[in-house]
């Protein structure tokens, strides 16, 4: 966040956290001028749910050669924190592609036999849309008959206690995707959403809380490594870009940034976040779909 002073000669002067509480001077006159004290950050309460959450920065370590997608939470110390999974339904979901072939190909079907009653052979336009058709068929047939991958968060790898859920919204995801947090109660947290036609050069996610109100978002670091991992994908990995979290303002509140090594680790990073902006259950929920949502 930015603190801003006003100095008597009538400049206005937006500076860093890291001059809060001290005395500057201003560039214009000269004049001394003395720059506020942060308040105090808010002591986590209930409405920011387990006191594993009590922290600015989270660990996560993906379990490998496993179906789910399973992450360990630890602290900076290594400790321990809560435990995160999200089941692939493997075996469900081809099934649904299966059943979005057989869609396409009765769809196939049905319009060539059409076709054919009112002339012996298909034009070439006819063929395309035929084809065309076919296609979108399958694509939504499929993800109509997917299973949602929601997310949950654990105690521990026993699973016997939830401490936070990420539920995917809808099945078919074409345009818009959609995730709400919600408590173990299932009481909506915030809405984490991205939009797949502004992700095509730099990859956004928005996040709004329980009252539909903008908290941040989430963008790549970089647009030109965005842009070369659209051509080029990860490129073993080499090619790897951070998630920046900007207020409404364009403040930065945190990161979400994957440390070079070959396994896959993240840190989240809500420093910036002195004040606690954002409610940190929200903050790890949206660290994670940044790496399952965006197939790291």
């Amino acid at each position: 966040m930015s603190i801003s002073v006003t100095c008597a000669c009538g400049a206005v002067y937006n500076l860093k956290d890291e001059y809060a509480g001290s005395q500057v001077a201003c560039p214009k006159c000269g004049a001394s001028l003395a720059v506020p004290a942060l308040p105090p950050a808010p002591a986590v309460n209930e409405q920011q749910g387990d006191a594993a959450f009590a922290r600015d920065k989270f660990l996560l370590n993906q379990r490998h050669l496993s179906i789910k997608e399973k992450y360990s939470v630890v602290d900076e110390e290594g400790n321990a924190l809560m435990y995160m999974e999200r089941p692939r339904y493997l075996f469900l979901n081809t099934l649904a592609i299966f059943g979005g072939i057989i869609a396409g190909a009765v769809n196939y079907l049905l319009f060539s036999t059409i076709a054919y009653s009112v002339k012996d052979s298909m034009p070439p336009l006819a063929i395309l849309f035929a084809t065309l058709g076919t296609i979108t068929v399958m694509v939504l047939t499929a993800m109509g008959l997917s299973k949602k991958r929601h997310l949950t968060v654990y105690r521990d790898d026993s699973r016997t206690e939830v401490l936070l859920k990420i539920l995917q919204d809808r099945k078919i995801q074409i345009i818009t995707a959609g995730y709400t947090v919600t408590d173990p109660q299932d009481q909506p947290i915030a809405y984490l959403t991205k939009n797949y036609l502004y992700n095509i050069l730099r990859k956004r996610w928005y996040c709004y809380n329980a009252g539909r109100e903008l908290i941040f978002t989430a963008k790549e670091d970089s647009i030109i490594l965005s842009i070369l991992r659209r051509f080029l994908g990860s490129f073993f990995g080499l090619l790897r870009t951070d998630f920046i979290f900007f207020a409404p303002d364009e403040s930065v509140l945190g990161e979400f940034n994957r440390r070079m090594t070959l396994l896959d680790r993240y840190v989240l990073d809500m420093s910036p976040d002195s004040l606690r902006k954002i409610d940190r259950r929200v903050a790890l929920a949206a660290g994670v779909l940044l790496d399952t949502g965006e197939k790291r």
